[in-house]
């Protein structure tokens, strides 16, 4: 039993301690950039759905977008978690962003450490709601990706 509990804290530690260090990294900078907090759903073409929770970075002198994210209560074990950079382009109530992310731990949707994050959406005032696409691009293996719809409270 104790070896059991050992194993579940270390892998739950492993996959918990990257995104925990760069949000408290982030924490000093979020006093005048906007920072939002995103909840959604993550869904295949077959049914199959799973949690998303993000957590979002923008510099107000910047264009670029840090996000730190997870994917979780999935079927087929497709949870994992991500770092990412994106380029965010802003007309009004609606943006757009694209750039690279790195995840914890390959899944059938994500088959390489590395991603591409397209995302699109409408915001208004301190609430947003998007759609973001995760894949590798082809590079390695099958390039079926992760389709996430999230809202999002900018503070």
């Amino acid at each position: 039993m104790f070896l059991f509990v050992h194993f579940i804290l270390i892998k739950a530690f492993r996959q918990w301690l990257p995104l925990t260090l760069a949000a408290a990294l982030m924490v000093p900078f979020a006093v005048k950039a906007q920072t939002g907090v995103a909840i959604g759903y993550t869904g295949l073409h077959d049914g199959q759905r799973g949690r998303v929770v993000m957590l979002d970075y923008v510099h107000p002198a910047s264009h670029f977008d840090f996000t730190i994210a997870n994917i979780s209560n999935t079927t087929d074990d497709r949870d994992t978690s991500l770092v990412g950079i994106s380029y965010e382009i802003v007309d009004r109530h609606l943006y757009a962003s694209f750039g690279p992310a790195l995840i914890t731990h390959q899944t059938m949707t994500l088959t390489s450490q590395y991603q591409f994050m397209t995302t699109f959406g409408y915001h208004y005032e301190n609430w947003s709601l998007g759609v973001r696409h995760i894949s590798n691009g082809g590079f390695r293996g099958k390039n079926i990706g992760e389709n996430l719809v999230f809202v999002v409270w900018n503070f």
